[in-house]
C-alpha cells in the first residue's frame, strides 16, 4: 500500500473543517453561572448584575491575572437599566482593563481603562410604555386610565385621561408629543415636545414642568461600560440606540447563561 500524501489543498480544506474546534470552548449555563476561572467569574457577575433573561459573552482569550480583557463582546436579552427593560443589549470593548479579579465576585468587577466599546441597543415601545406611563402621568393617585404610548413617524406620542371629580366628575384628556435625542452619549431624553389639555396646548411652562418628571426617558449610565451612543431611530414598535461603529459579533471562547 502506497503512503498517504495529503496536498496543501486538502490540509487546507482539513483545516476548514477544524476552525470550530480552533475557536474556542463553550460554557453553558442554566439559572446559575458556576466556576472559578477568571472568565466564568466575569461572566457570573454580568448576568448577576444585569440580570438578564439570556445572555452570550465570547472572549477572544481569558482575562490575564490583572484584570485585562483584550475583547469581548455581549449580546444580552432582557436585562434592566435604569428601570427601562431592554429587549437586547449588544456590546463590543477593546482592550478593557477591569480591577483586580479577587474582587470580581464582591464588590464586582469595574472598569479603569478601556481603548474602545460599541453598542446597540434595542427597545420595545411596550416596554417604554410601562416605564414612563406612571411617571409621566403621576398615577399615584388612581385618577388616570387610558394611559397609552406610540412610536409615529419618528416621534413619540403619550395620552391618558385625568378623572377630576369635585361637584361633578370629569375625565380631562392629556396628550404628549416629541422625539427622542440622545444627551451625554448614555441618556434619551424627550425633545421638542409639546403638551395639551383637552386638545388645548398647555403652556410651556407647565409643559416643562410635567416633563420634567420622566427625564431622562432612558437612562445607561448605570451601565458598566462608558458608552457613546450617537443615533436614535424609532420604527412602528421599538427605539433602537447605536453608537457610531457597530459591535460585531466574534470567534472566540462562549459563554451562554439561561435564566430558566
Amino acid at each position: 500500500m502506497g503512503k498517504l500524501r495529503t496536498t496543501p489543498a486538502v490540509f487546507f480544506a482539513l483545516l476548514l473543517l477544524a476552525c470550530p474546534a480552533f475557536a474556542g470552548q463553550t460554557y453553558q449555563f442554566k439559572g446559575e453561572v458556576k466556576g472559578i476561572t477568571r472568565g466564568a467569574l466575569l461572566f457570573k457577575a454580568f448576568a448577576e448584575g444585569l440580570k438578564p433573561e439570556s445572555m452570550e459573552m465570547i472572549l477572544d482569550e481569558e482575562p490575564d491575572e490583572t484584570g485585562r480583557v483584550r475583547r469581548v463582546f455581549l449580546d444580552l436579552f432582557g436585562c434592566e437599566l435604569g428601570g427601562v427593560r431592554i429587549e437586547q443589549l449588544e456590546i463590543e470593548a477593546l482592550d478593557t482593563q477591569f480591577t483586580d479579579p479577587s474582587g470580581w465576585t464582591s464588590p464586582g468587577p469595574e472598569v479603569v481603562e478601556m481603548l474602545s466599546v460599541n453598542a446597540r441597543a434595542t427597545i420595545l415601545e411596550a416596554d417604554v410604555n410601562r416605564a414612563i406611563s406612571d411617571a409621566a402621568f403621576g398615577d399615584d393617585d388612581g385618577n388616570w386610565h387610558g394611559l397609552s404610548l406610540d412610536f409615529r413617524k419618528g416621534k413619540v406620542y403619550a395620552r391618558g385621561y385625568y378623572t377630576v371629580r369635585f361637584l361633578f366628575t370629569l375625565d380631562i384628556l392629556i396628550e404628549l408629543e416629541g422625539r427622542f435625542g440622545i444627551v451625554g452619549g448614555k441618556q434619551v431624553w424627550l425633545e421638542d415636545y409639546t403638551m395639551k389639555v383637552n386638545r388645548v396646548d398647555l403652556p410651556e411652562a407647565l409643559t416643562d414642568r410635567a416633563v420634567s418628571q420622566i427625564q431622562p426617558i432612558i437612562d445607561l449610565n448605570g451601565f458598566i461600560f462608558p458608552l457613546t451612543l450617537k443615533t436614535v431611530a424609532l420604527t412602528d414598535d421599538r427605539v433602537v440606540l447605536e453608537s457610531k461603529v457597530l459591535p460585531q459579533r466574534f470567534n472566540g471562547i462562549r459563554y451562554i447563561y439561561c435564566s430558566r
